[in-house]
C-alpha cells in the first residue's frame, strides 16, 4: 500500500529582533527580579526625596536663631556676653549665686551704691556679695545683689538660704528716688546655697 505523505506545516522561525527582545526581557526579569519600569520609578522617587530633604535641612539650619554674644562656660556657671559680663536668667541664677559665694569675691561697684539701692527697695539686709550681670535674653545691664542676715563666712561654711535681688544700675541713685522701686527691680527671691 503506498504511503501518503501529509504535507508538514512549517512553523515560522522567530525573527532575530523578536529573539533579542525576548532574551532581553527574560534577562532583566531574572537579574533584578522586578520589572524595569518599577525600578526606574523607585530610583526617581528616591532622588526627589533626597533633594527635598537636603533643601529642608538647609532652610532649617539657615533660619535657626543664634545667640552670638553668649558663650556657655560650664565651669563658671553662667555664660558671658561680649563684654565679659555674666548673662543670668531665672534658670541660671542659683548656679551663679553659688559660684559667687564659693569664690567669695565682691565686685567693687564704680557708679552703683548697693546700700542705697537696698534701702530704696525696702530691704534691711546687708550685702553679702554682688556682681554686675546682664539679665535675661535681652541682656539688660543690671546688678545681682546677694543679701541676708548672716555673714559671708558663715554662709560659705554652713550654706543656707539667702536672698537675691537683680536690679537696674539706676537703683539707689538720686534720680531714681521718684521712680517706683518695683520698676528698678528685675527679679527678687531666695536661693539655696550649699556649704563648701
Amino acid at each position: 500500500m503506498p504511503r501518503i505523505s501529509r504535507p508538514q506545516r512549517r512553523v515560522p522561525a522567530p525573527s532575530s529582533t523578536g529573539r533579542a527582545r525576548a532574551g532581553r526581557r527574560s534577562r532583566f526579569a531574572t537579574m533584578l527580579g522586578v520589572p524595569i519600569p518599577v525600578v526606574l520609578i523607585a530610583i526617581a522617587i528616591s532622588a526627589l526625596l533626597g533633594v527635598q530633604l537636603t533643601v529642608a535641612l538647609e532652610h532649617s539650619t539657615a533660619n535657626r536663631a543664634r545667640t552670638v554674644s553668649t558663650s556657655v562656660d560650664s565651669a563658671a556657671g553662667a555664660g558671658k556676653n561680649s563684654s565679659g559680663v555674666p548673662v543670668v536668667n531665672e534658670g541660671s541664677l542659683g548656679t551663679e549665686v553659688q559660684r559667687l559665694v564659693d569664690a567669695g569675691m565682691i565686685q567693687p561697684p564704680t557708679s552703683f551704691d548697693p546700700s542705697a539701692c537696698l534701702r530704696q527697695q525696702g530691704i534691711p539686709d546687708s550685702i553679702l556679695i554682688m556682681e554686675e550681670v546682664a539679665w535675661s535674653a535681652d541682656e539688660t545691664p543690671s546688678w545681682l545683689l546677694v543679701h541676708g542676715p548672716m555673714d559671708r563666712e558663715t554662709l560659705q561654711a554652713n550654706g543656707g538660704t539667702v536672698s537675691a535681688t537683680v536690679v537696674r544700675p539706676e537703683c539707689g541713685n538720686q534720680e531714681s528716688d521718684a521712680t517706683d522701686p518695683a520698676q528698678l527691680r528685675l527679679w527678687s527671691g531666695e536661693v539655696m546655697i550649699g556649704s563648701l
